[in-house]
């Protein structure tokens, strides 16, 4: 077991999906101590957004990158139970963290990287993708966005709860993955939300990033 690794700083993590270079700028603006998830050290390794660590099983990324890097620390878990995102969001802290590379891609990524999100409930962690944003609700979240704007709720679990401000409200409803879920809404006012776990995905476009990034 390695010593958690705690930042005062939000971090960029760097995954080894597709990300435009305008979004990883657009995310060190915000969070600018950057870990790369294993393979994303090969995304980085001809940009100027070098590193503060590596994390992952290294099976991704060459002996010859890898040490390229000045590092001030390098991760290897030989586990193979776990994603590198898990292993990433079990050993770092952070008051914020923004995922890029970890949406879009092999779709067997993306979902193991949402189902991540769920198991690491106490991390603060927004994923970015080209389009959108994908984010674990709090039990109790408000935002206030334009009329009109899409918004998807996606349960990765049971669970239920009540809403203001949505087209569609989910109140006295049981969101299940394989029942119920509530994707394509829309915000007529004020979104405030409530669930009795932390199961719930929010989905939202990318220009609101910073919208969410201040109430999250």
């Amino acid at each position: 077991m390695f010593k958690p690794v705690t930042s005062l700083e939000n971090m960029t993590l760097v995954g080894n999906g597709p990300f435009s270079k305008k979004d990883l700028k657009f995310s060190k603006s915000f969070a600018p101590y950057v870990v790369a998830v294993d393979g994303g050290a090969n995304s980085i390794s001809h940009s100027t957004s070098k590193p503060e660590i590596v994390v992952g099983d290294m099976d991704s990324i060459s002996d010859e990158i890898l040490n390229s890097y000045d590092l001030l620390h390098r991760y290897k878990f030989s586990c193979q139970e776990t994603t590198d995102f898990e292993k990433c969001l079990g050993l770092v802290s952070a008051p914020l963290l923004l995922g890029v590379g970890f949406l879009g891609g092999r779709l067997d990524h993306q979902l193991a990287n949402l189902s991540a999100l769920v198991k690491f409930p106490s991390q603060k962690c927004i994923l970015v993708g080209s389009k959108d944003i994908c984010f674990l609700s709090p039990e109790k979240f408000s935002i206030k966005l334009p009329i009109g704007t899409d918004i998807s709720l996606f349960p990765m679990g049971l669970t239920s709860g009540s809403s203001s401000g949505l087209k569609y409200s989910i109140d006295n409803l049981y969101l299940d993955p394989t029942k119920k879920i509530a994707t394509s809404n829309e915000v007529v006012s004020e979104v405030k939300l409530k669930f009795n776990k932390r199961l719930v995905l929010i989905i939202l476009s990318k220009k609101y990033l910073t919208n969410v990034i201040e109430v999250l």
